[in-house]
This record gives C-alpha cells, structure tokens and sequence, in this order.
C-alpha cells in the first residue's frame, strides 16, 4: 500500500480525491497500523485479568530485548544481579531504577537497541521548556502504533478521525491572513487557525464548519475553549458537530463548563506523550481516564504528596525508556483494581496570549514553535501588552543568530506585527514548590 500511496501523491487532483473517498484511511495507513488497531479494538472489552496478563506478556518481551540488545539496560540489570526471569509481575518494573532527560541525553548511544541500527530512525523531539531539551529515536512505526491508539480514544466517546469529515483548530500556522483554513481530503479534515480567532472573524468559522456536515472539532483545549466563549458572544453555534476531542494541554474546570454549555457536548481528552511512554483517554460515560495497558506501564510515584508520572512504553523498540520519570503528575481516583485510576492529569497549563489584532493564542501553540527550533536550552514567553513580547532564552551550545531569527520569525507569524525583546539568560527561576517552570504569562492589564 506504501508504494500505492506515494503514486497516489503525484497524481492529479480529481485522482487524489476519488482514491481518498473511495479507499479508508485505516487501509491507506498500512499494515503495522491495521494490525495494531484491530488487535487494541479486540483487547478492549476483556475482563481487567485478561488485559493485565497481556501487559505482563508485552513488558516481559521489552524487558528481554532490552536485556539482550540495549547496552544501557543490560548493564544495569548485570550491575543489580537482574535477568528476564528475575520479573515475576509487572510490579517488578521496580528492580529498575528511575529513567531521566539528563541520563538518556548522557547515555544516547547505549540506549539504541543494537539489533535495530540497521532500521532508518526517525528523530523526536521535545519543547525543552522545563529546561531539558530531549532528543531521541525511533522508527516510522512509533507514529503508526500511535495513532492506533489515538484513533482508539477518539471512538471511545463516538468522535471521529479519519471516516467522517472533521474540524482540527490546530496543526495548521498560515502563511497569510487571508487563508484561515484549508481543507485536507487525504485526511477527510477542514484545518482551521489557531492564531486568528476573534469576534470579527467568528461568524466566518462557524459559517464555513455549518457549510457541510463536520462531525467532530479537535483542538487544544484552551483553543475550543476561546472558540466557545466568542459563539456564545456572538450567539452563534455548531449545528453538525457530534464530538468534541481535545489533548496535548489540561482541561481546566471553567474552560470544559464553558464548551459544554455553549456547544450541549461533553469534551473529551486523551493523555499520551512525545516520548510515548503511557496513554490513556476518556471514554463516553466516564470523566476519569481509561488506562492503556497494551501501551505500556504506567507508575504513580509519591513525591511531596503528589503523584509524579512514570512510564515504560511498549511501542518504541528502538530507543526503549523504561521508568521514565515525566514532569506530569496526577489526581488519582478512589477506585481500586479498575483500568480507570486517573481522575486529572496535571500537565501543560499556561497563560493566553492576545495578537495584535486582539485574536487569543493558547499558551500551547508557541510550545509546538519550540519543537522545531535548536539553540534554547530553557524559554519563557512575557506577553508586556498588545504590541510587545519578552522571551527569555538560556542557550545552548547549538545557539546562533540563526535561532534568534527563527524566534521573532515564529512569534511574529503567530500574534502579528509586535515588537519581540530577546533576552539571554544563565537561568530562569523554578518554582519553589513544584521545581517546574511556568513558560508562558500574560501581563497585559
């Protein structure tokens, strides 16, 4: 089907669009892709007993790979006397110590699984905006699994991905005012800006997703949030939209009573992560997270009475993270021996930011500017008023005039022509509290 598919890109317009309508995604994406969700979709509703044994099987086939082929495991379990078999239970993940961005970074090449060098790896990247840029690897088949488990948490609450058209307020940084949203028939997706929602141009939203028959709105949830509070200003609404699905930020409170109320649609989340570790999602009649067992492990480890994230990811064999210790913590339920642990996920949460033209920016997507951009070992955004940004940068070895440009450049497209202040830093200030680093405020009065 890949060679299909390249074929199919290079073919005129009416040929693309009479393939994507007439062929589904979920055969066009290939077979590790299929494999996977049809395994995920037949796993879902056996007793918890069943799923466990099937994690237990999962983590003792990545405890062996690692043993026998990631240089930086197989020392570790030798230096503590540990082999396969020493794993009785998944609850033996323990024996391990705790995985770092500082120890993955000083052991790079030991972790690469040295039966798989002669796979072309794909590189991951992540913001660096708790100060700790961290860059791994991986194979084209991590983004394929993934999305098994993405297009997964999206049925579970009757939304859509890629069978039914869709609406997606991300992913999508114009080049220019006048295109706002183009529409992607490989994907079946209307992709709208971020970056330009405001009361003027509301109407002209919602009047092109009432235009056909949209199913679903994906987005962050601050950038639904933003849309619900300018319709529910203007008085207007979505007539077609069935399902709300947002991820990659936290839901506050206020901001999922707002959508709820504005659009009578319960928004829903899933929880995953750039180095996929753990996942997890909320289902239809449920606002607790469903945890995925068949995509790794996921610990809740006490730290200054909260619960500190840490997952063993079972879909990237080639640069394995075993106990990796996250930046994210969670609220747990009081529900015991249940698949439904995760009652909040306390992770990404910043300021809105206002572009020159008034339009409100989340916090989130300057984080998605960082992804692409070398140079910056920590950041911090201060938006001063309307028409001036402060970023704070601590650099890093890799910084030159290049990642200046690419900055101002980056800031600029997304809130319009503002006056951009970069500073250079040999720190910037943790919380005491939290020991993270809050990215992204707003001091405009």
């Amino acid at each position: 089907m890949g060679s299909v598919n390249k074929i199919i890109k290079k073919s005129p317009f009416f040929i693309k669009k009479l393939y994507y309508n007439l062929v589904p995604f979920e055969r066009r994406y290939g077979k590790v892709f299929q494999e996977t969700f049809n395994n995920i979709s037949k796993l879902r509703d056996l007793p918890i007993q069943n799923l466990q044994d099937y994690q237990y099987i999962k983590f003792r086939n990545l405890i062996e790979h690692a043993y026998k082929n990631v240089p930086y495991y197989r020392k570790i379990m030798i230096d503590r006397q540990l082999t396969p078999e020493s794993f009785k239970s998944v609850e033996d993940i323990s024996l391990l110590p705790f995985l770092t961005k500082e120890i993955i970074t000083n052991n790079f090449d030991d972790l690469i699984a040295q039966n798989m060098k002669h796979v072309k790896p794909v590189e991951f990247r992540t913001s660096g905006s708790t100060g700790k840029k961290l860059i791994f690897l991986g194979t084209d088949d991590v983004y394929k699994k993934e999305a098994a488990f993405v297009l997964r948490a999206f049925r579970d609450h009757g939304a859509t991905m890629y069978d039914k058209p869709s609406v997606w307020l991300r992913r999508f940084v114009p080049s220019t005012k006048e295109k706002l949203w183009y529409y992607d028939y490989e994907l079946k997706r209307l992709y709208m800006s971020a970056y330009h929602l405001n009361l003027k141009s509301a109407k002209k939203y919602v009047d092109e997703i009432n235009s056909k028959k949209y199913h679903t709105l994906v987005g962050y949830p601050s950038s639904i949030y933003v849309l619900a509070c300018l319709c529910e200003e203007a008085s207007l609404g979505l007539e077609h939209i069935k399902a709300i699905h947002t991820a990659s930020e936290k839901m506050l409170p206020e901001w999922e009573r707002k959508i709820s109320d504005v659009f009578g649609i319960e928004p829903k989340s899933h929880y995953g992560m750039q180095e996929k570790v753990c996942f997890h999602h909320q289902i239809s009649d449920s606002s607790l997270y469903y945890e995925n067992l068949e995509y790794g492990v996921t610990e809740f480890v006490e730290e200054d009475d909260q619960n500190i994230i840490v997952g063993t990811g079972f879909i990237n064999h080639y640069m394995p993270f075993i106990r990796y210790k996250t930046n994210d913590t969670a609220i747990l339920s009081k529900e015991k021996n249940t698949l439904f642990r995760v009652k909040d996920i306390n992770g990404r949460c910043d300021d809105i930011l206002i572009s020159e033209d008034g339009c409100r920016l989340p916090g989130v997507n300057f984080y998605t500017m960082m992804y692409k951009i070398d140079g910056v070992k920590m950041f911090q955004i201060r938006q001063i008023d309307r028409k001036t940004i402060d970023f704070y940068l601590v650099p890093n070895e890799l910084f030159s005039d290049k990642t200046i440009d690419q900055i101002r450049t980056g800031l600029q497209q997304r809130l319009g022509n503002i006056k951009v202040n970069i500073l250079i830093k040999d720190s910037i200030e943790r919380n005491r509290t939290t020991g993270k680093i809050r990215c992204i405020f707003n001091e405009c009065s």
